[in-house]
């Protein structure tokens, strides 16, 4: 009984349980997806291109516009500084002591 085993494991052993056909691997997954019906979308990689490029621009003109708007204003506010001081500085000390002190007069009477 030994004996047959060893020529059962010999023969099984040298000989091919399963065969494949030649190139079965090289087409496999076109098989497979024609088999269950799947249809390769091409993504059209130029359209999203573009609409990053006008997107990319949007956020380019709006971060440019709000430092501009930024700076504008800083400048509007260091103009309206500058004019009060050069308003003060052509303004005697004695008149502006007037003018306070008949402010002052004026709240009192009322």
């Amino acid at each position: 009984m030994t004996n047959n085993k060893n020529i059962l494991n010999e023969k099984v052993a040298k000989e091919p349980v399963f065969s494949v056909p030649e190139n079965y691997f090289d087409q496999f997954a076109l098989q497979i997806d024609q088999q269950i019906g799947y249809q390769h979308h091409v993504f059209n990689h130029k359209l999203l291109r573009s609409w990053m490029y006008v997107a990319a621009m949007f956020v380019g003109v709006v971060i440019v516009g709000q430092v501009y708007y930024s700076i504008r204003q800083k400048n509007l506010a260091q103009n309206a500084e500058n004019y009060e001081s050069y308003v003060l500085s052509q303004v005697d000390e004695t008149s502006m002591v007037d003018y306070y002190v008949e402010q002052s007069n004026a709240s009192d009477q009322k």
